[in-house]
């Protein structure tokens, strides 16, 4: 990756120093903050040459704590860099360079990732589909949360074994219509 970057950390840095964020993956880490730059041109190649999923076990979570709410500027050209929220049980966003191609990771992000299994499907993460369906799927739960709130856990859990035990049904449409029809 050759590329003069300066780092929007308080320190201001343009002291990077070269880390491997995994093997034969090379990225610049900023020696005031931590935080590392990785370029999508060398993450794409190593994917090509390390293609099996990462193991997922342990999630870490970044131990700054709060997430970072600022936009970040690109340390490379200084544009701002775009958001994406890697999972939903995850405190952070990734920031990223589209003209650059470059990706930060604040401290701990990367560890994150892969602790989740997510390392190898950065690009993924990067999409407009996966934040959409990050999205759905945090509505769906916030629904769920509601729901449970208002009619109980036990009415909940009660309603999830039917509708799955209809699901499983042959004529789930003709059940149904039976059953609005006060059968």
């Amino acid at each position: 990756m050759n590329m003069s970057l300066r780092c929007g950390c308080a320190a201001a840095s343009d002291a990077f120093i070269a880390i491997e964020l995994a093997d034969d993956l090379q990225a610049l880490q900023c020696e005031a903050c931590a935080g590392t730059a990785l370029n999508l041109g060398d993450y794409q190649r190593w994917r090509v040459r390390s293609p099996q999923p990462l193991a997922a076990d342990i999630v870490t979570l970044p131990q700054d704590g709060d997430a970072d709410s600022r936009v970040r500027a690109c340390p490379n050209c200084a544009r701002l860099m775009q958001r994406y929220r890697p999972a939903t049980e995850l405190e952070f966003w990734l920031d990223r360079c589209a003209p650059c191609q470059l990706v930060w990771f604040d401290r701990d992000e990367w560890t994150a990732l892969s602790d989740l299994g997510l390392a190898g499907r950065l690009r993924d993460v990067l999409t407009d589909a996966w934040q959409r369906q990050l999205r759905d799927d945090e509505i769906d739960q916030q629904r769920e949360v509601a729901l449970r709130a208002r009619h109980g856990a036990a009415c909940m859990d009660e309603l999830a074994r039917m509708r799955d035990w209809l699901d499983a049904q042959p004529q789930r449409d003709e059940l149904l219509a039976l059953l609005r029809a006060g059968w």
